[in-house]
């Protein structure tokens, strides 16, 4: 195996250790100094960094007890593995393409799942536009607008491949021929609704999708406002559309304001 390959396996060991998470992730490698001084590194010079620092001692000592589990270790060759099977490119930490933009945020992924081109650093504005499933036909067309007028000024578009504003944007972004990503809560090689089945291969075509989820992870509840945050923290600025009081799509706004995003909400309404 290649040193490029060694590297990503020590990567996706990280994210899949139990009870750490992607602030732990992002933590442990500061302080070690790098991905290969997390495995390489004493249990006691690791300690002792941590103990100048605020991460858990707790978590530390759980993650030295799991960097050479056996179990692990197989788990991330059999990931990476899926992962080349389904076309998938996984980009680290410290990979040219990893998103600029996550740089300083605490609870970002170190890897993430791609499927297509991931190519947000070339675009010096982006633009989130997300909203209801349900959403009104005055919803839709600014939907519709905003990823329009975003393409013509050169600005990605995010979104989350959801039914209603999500799919609109999409639509219009691949139509106007500009570069859209699709952040999903489940694995990469999976098209979440199936409906979207052709919007997903288009997406890929033009733009990419990700996720920071293992390839075959299947979407569950609690991984959306997971998902959301990666929006809001791939976006310069978010429209958000037709949200309703009690939408999922709060959690969005929620992201947004602890990054720092600007923030426009559209067409509020209580759906």
């Amino acid at each position: 195996m290649n040193d490029d390959k060694e590297k990503i396996e020590k990567y996706i060991m990280l994210s899949i250790m139990d009870g750490l998470g992607p602030v732990f992730d992002n933590s442990i490698i500061g302080i070690c100094g790098g991905i290969d001084a997390c495995f390489s590194m004493s249990d006691e010079d690791i300690l002792n960094n941590a103990a100048k620092s605020f991460i858990s001692q707790r978590k530390v000592k759980a993650f030295l007890a799991q960097r050479n589990d056996s179990f692990i270790m197989d788990a991330a060759e059999r990931i990476l593995s899926e992962a080349e099977g389904a076309g998938m490119d996984i980009v680290t930490y410290e990979d040219i393409r990893y998103p600029k933009r996550f740089k300083g945020i605490a609870d970002v992924p170190v890897l993430l799942y791609v499927k297509g081109e991931l190519r947000i650093n070339e675009y010096a504005d982006s633009v989130g536009i997300v909203g209801a499933r349900r959403c009104s036909h005055e919803g839709k067309e600014r939907a519709i607008i905003a990823a329009e007028r975003a393409v013509s000024e050169n600005k990605a578009v995010i979104s989350g491949m959801a039914k209603g504003i999500d799919s609109y944007a999409h639509t219009a972004a691949i139509k106007g021929n500009g570069y859209t990503i699709a952040v999903l809560g489940s694995g990469a090689d999976i098209c979440y609704p199936k409906e979207h089945e052709k919007l997903y291969e288009e997406i890929i075509k033009t733009g990419c999708v990700l996720s920071e989820y293992p390839p075959g992870t299947t979407p569950k509840n609690f991984y959306f406002p997971m998902r959301n945050r990666l929006i809001a923290a791939l976006s310069d600025k978010l429209y958000v559309i037709d949200v309703g009081r009690n939408s999922g799509t709060r959690s969005t706004i929620e992201s947004g304001e602890r990054y720092g995003r600007e923030i426009e909400v559209v067409a509020a309404c209580d759906i």
